[in-house]
């Protein structure tokens, strides 16, 4: 096989991983939060976890405990019943039946709200959704149990232990008749999302929920697989950071349709007001991720502007090449002859290590990708510096700033 019949196979197999790359990456993103969101139990719980100190979640959470089991209670036949045993007059028991009932209904609610604001109620917030979380997780796998149902193509959440806790608290502050009611199981149910593609979503979760936490260490494997196999690495290189900002910006968009849809699902419901609040909070590292990807993708795509053959390109390393040379021209020669010989290794070593702490562990924010691409920086100026030549006019280019991506 000829060299260029070689570099030919080479050229398409980068072509084909480039586009796989790209075509995962969504997937790759939405994955990774999905597990480190839902399927983790202690994220899950960080990221749910102080929503219940929203007002307008608290204010959600309030009015659906306290519309359930003020609908089970007929004040106004009460208070009638109380008044015309007091008052043999119907004229002045119909007028004084309405107001009654609406000073005991909102006597109710706020006596609830004022329980969904304390302390007491977190406690309860934080053990539902404990249980909430393992049940979601098992909802996903197809074995549905727990507070998380699927009805139909309706997603549930049973709130029975809420409205328990609250009864209690009514009691407590002197409503006995809370303790004579029982909230059917209809009635102890809010609707977290109607979509008929809660299947598919299982289907997909069981296709991918091994390597849901190596997502983006996959991906980062391909785009630097294709870069390796790459013609002209430094065009690659650009294309990837071009890649990744176009497909983060993308998703950006489709997260905005999405929310769109979620807020519309809600407008009718009791949570419309605290739409926007959980989906902001149920989303936010998925969010901070997609800044943050794009964020990567502008170092990665300036990297591969600068490793290129563009004029101003060749200029700016050039210079640079030579500044950071004459920094190591007092350095000893054997010490720089060493480092040269193996600056290109020395560069890979550095750019793949960097990718898997990146990718792996901790979540992908701003400040991270920042402090990552700093620290990778840093390390090839320090071999740019410790490679230099014997002498800093014998080259007019630096080779060793276009090394890795060459």
């Amino acid at each position: 096989m000829s060299n260029g019949r070689r570099w030919g196979v080479r050229a398409i197999a980068s072509l084909l991983i480039f586009i796989i790359a790209a075509v995962i990456t969504p997937v790759a993103l939405v994955g990774h939060w999905g597990h480190r969101t839902v399927v983790d139990a202690t994220q899950y719980l960080d990221t749910v976890g102080p929503l219940v100190d929203s007002p307008e979640v608290q204010e959600a959470i309030s009015t659906a405990v306290s519309d359930a089991i003020i609908k089970q209670v007929d004040v106004t036949s009460l208070a009638s019943g109380l008044i015309g045993g007091l008052i043999d007059n119907p004229t002045v028991t119909s007028a004084l039946t309405a107001p009654i009932a609406a000073g005991v209904n909102n006597l109710i609610k706020e006596l609830v709200h004022t329980f969904v604001a304390s302390s007491a109620f977190r406690k309860i917030w934080i053990t539902t959704n404990e249980v909430a979380q393992r049940s979601l997780v098992a909802l996903l796998e197809g074995k549905p149990n727990g507070p998380i149902q699927v009805q139909g193509d309706t997603l549930v959440l049973d709130i029975s232990s809420m409205l328990t806790a609250a009864q209690g608290a009514l009691v407590a502050n002197g409503v006995d008749l809370a303790s004579k009611i029982t909230i059917p199981q209809s009635d102890s149910q809010i609707v977290l999302a109607q979509s008929a593609a809660i299947g598919q979503i299982q289907f997909i979760y069981e296709l991918s929920s091994p390597i849901l936490q190596w997502f983006p260490l996959l991906l980062a494997l391909l785009f630097g697989l294709s870069v390796a196999l790459a013609r002209n690495r430094s065009r690659t290189v650009l294309a990837v950071g071009i890649a990744m900002v176009g497909l983060a910006g993308a998703s950006r968009i489709l997260m905005n349709v999405g929310e769109t849809v979620f807020i519309d699902q809600l407008k009718d419901t009791v949570f419309a007001p605290a739409s926007t609040v959980f989906w902001n909070t149920f989303f936010n590292y998925l969010l901070g991720g997609l800044v943050a990807v794009v964020m990567l993708g502008i170092f990665i795509g300036l990297a591969g502007w600068f490793s290129g053959v563009s004029r101003p390109a060749t200029k700016m390393r050039t210079a640079l090449g030579r500044g950071l040379h004459s920094l190591g021209s007092g350095l000893p020669g054997g010490l720089r002859r060493s480092v040269r010989a193996y600056a290109p290794v020395l560069r890979w070593v550095v750019a793949i290590v960097m990718l898997v702490v990146l990718t792996t562990g901790a979540a992908m924010e701003v400040d991270r990708v920042i402090l990552i691409t700093l620290l990778t920086a840093g390390l090839f100026t320090l071999i740019e510096i410790l490679s230099g030549p014997d002498r800093i006019d014998a080259v007019d280019e630096p080779g060793a700033l276009t090394g890795a991506v060459a």
